[in-house]
């Protein structure tokens, strides 16, 4: 076996797995992943195998580029040895846990033509999986609770609330497919919904993985598979504390420059009465993203050598799909959709302050997400498990983090109060790190994370509500991974001592990668500088 060998098995594997995956490749989408149990086994079985094989290669003598992709597989298939524990860790009635049932099938279901007999038939095939995927969620949260790892009750309205958003969305997508819709989806969506109207005296009083067996263990994994480098929970709560501190006076220093004198407390409000920072519709919303990417379009070049190729664009949410999530997301391009967009959400517009817009795009998208997943699926000297890689949190929201500080370095900034959005969205990722690890490690009730948040953020009520439930019942760990990121890369920077440019070509030319490699490769090139 050779580490190219290896790495195409991982991803013919990936690929029968996932349709986003068969999306971006222009492979027919032929069914869903169901998201069961028995999938997980497989997962790790799989891994077990690849990682035995991997083992015996010696990296010592391996090229440059054959390193990386040895390193990569050794993270990406360790991880996957673990895919039937971690399995129990994740709730899959939550707003991002039916990221599958929606935006995902949504994608898939859009790239069929159905007048096609060869796509109506995989439609129906898609229709069945869905049918299954809403059964195996339900099965999965009962055998979760018989565990002892129930659903938080804080978090039982907005399962209810996402899952009827699921049944509206079948709805929509499987309209054509009527017999699978009537006798296998939307008996399946409403037996789940039939449940957890009775969850009540099952769910779990508290919240966050502590309060389970063994859940101090699954955190403290969760967050080693987002960070992607060696750090400890308590490590990662002190470090978000002095962040907070530091970023709490760059506020102030923000404040005395426009001659403001009061405290952080009158200014907020001084900002939430000024309907300048609120927009009017999702419309408003659109135009500000738009008028930030034009401001940084002209200088791209002083900070990169080599832009992507593949558009960009904004677009909204599907309406059914913004109670849950309190921004959006990056969706990459693929043969059928070749634009990378940021996917905003342009709901609840009278509580949602715009005065960050400029820092959101650029972490979103220039020159944050699409830069990096345009760019890497753009390389075709890497193996496509890695052209096509979604694995490291830290990595992928680390850049974009660091990315929307590059836009500072490039003086989008230079109104104060885009520099103070900025600096309240750092404030923001940094909060992370003590609320995550309080929820989840530490005992912190949902009401002392929300009063946290509420002091160190200028998210409205509804946002907070939605974000902490995110740290400690949707992703628990993944959100450290956006301020770790951001704070690694640029230790590594510095650390390489080269111009921005080289930098980042460092960062992005080999794609995504575990940071820890990240930094080993940043050693060896000082290593070969030194020589």
């Amino acid at each position: 076996m050779t580490v190219q060998s290896i790495a195409e098995a991982l991803w013919s594997y990936e690929v029968a797995r996932a349709p986003y995956l068969q999306l971006r490749s222009g492979v027919p989408v032929e069914g869903l992943p169901v998201g069961s149990l028995d999938e997980a086994d497989e997962d790790a079985a799989f891994a077990r195998g690849q990682i035995e094989a991997l083992r015996q290669i010696d990296k010592t003598s391996l090229p440059i580029d054959d390193w990386l992709t040895a390193e990569f597989l050794d993270v990406v298939l360790t991880e996957m040895t673990s895919a039937a524990e971690a399995w129990w860790w994740s709730f899959a009635v939550t707003p991002y846990g039916t990221y599958g049932l929606n935006a995902s099938t949504m994608q898939v279901v859009a790239s069929f033509d159905l007048d096609e007999p060869a796509d109506a038939k995989r439609y129906r095939a898609v229709a069945a999986d869905y049918a299954a995927a809403v059964s195996a969620a339900h099965d999965k949260l009962v055998r979760q609770t018989e565990r002892g790892w129930p659903l938080p009750r804080a978090a039982l309205p907005g399962a209810l609330n996402t899952i009827r958003g699921v049944r509206a969305t079948a709805e929509r997508l499987f309209a054509e497919a009527e017999t699978i819709l009537a006798k296998e989806i939307l008996p399946a969506v409403d037996s789940l919904l039939e449940y957890l109207d009775e969850y009540e005296p099952l769910a779990a009083d508290g919240v966050g993985l502590g309060q389970y067996p063994g859940g101090a263990a699954a955190y403290e994994h969760l967050v080693r598979q987002h960070a992607t480098y060696d750090i400890g929970v308590d490590a990662i709560h002190a470090l978000g504390l002095s962040q907070v501190e530091g970023l709490t006076e760059e506020l102030r220093l923000v404040r005395e420059a426009v001659g403001f004198g009061g405290s952080e407390d009158e200014f907020r409000r001084q900002l939430e009465a000024d309907r300048r920072m609120y927009a009017t519709s999702a419309a408003d919303v659109e135009a500000r993203y738009r008028t930030a990417i034009a401001r940084i379009e002209p200088v791209m070049h002083e900070a990169f050598s080599v832009l992507p190729e593949a558009p960009y664009d904004v677009a909204r949410l599907d309406p059914s799909m913004e109670a849950g999530l309190t921004y959006g997301f990056y969706e990459p391009p693929t043969p059928a959709m070749p634009v990378g967009r940021y996917r905003y959400n342009g709901s609840g517009l009278e509580t949602r302050s715009q005065l960050n817009a400029a820092a959101i795009i650029y972490h979103e998208l220039i020159p944050g997400h699409h830069f990096h997943l345009a760019r890497q699926a753009e390389n075709s000297a890497l193996p496509q498990a890695r052209q096509n890689s979604l694995s490291f949190g830290a990595f992928n929201e680390g850049w974009a983090e660091y990315a929307a500080g590059v836009a500072n370095e490039l003086g989008m900034y230079e109104d104060p109060y885009d520099k103070y959005g900025w600096l309240i969205h750092q404030r923001f990722v940094a909060q992370r790190l003590v609320v995550d690890t309080g929820l989840n490690a530490l005992g912190w009730s949902l009401q002392r994370a929300r009063s946290y948040m509420s002091a160190m953020t200028f998210e409205a009520p509804e946002q907070v509500a939605t974000e902490t439930l995110r740290y400690a019942t949707d992703l628990p760990g993944q959100a450290v991974g956006y301020r770790l990121g951001y704070l690694k890369l640029g230790e590594l920077r510095q650390r390489l001592g080269r111009p921005a440019k080289e930098f980042h070509e460092v960062v992005l030319g080999p794609g995504a990668l575990p940071l820890s490699v990240v930094a080993q490769h940043v050693d060896r090139l000082r290593a070969q500088t030194v020589r």
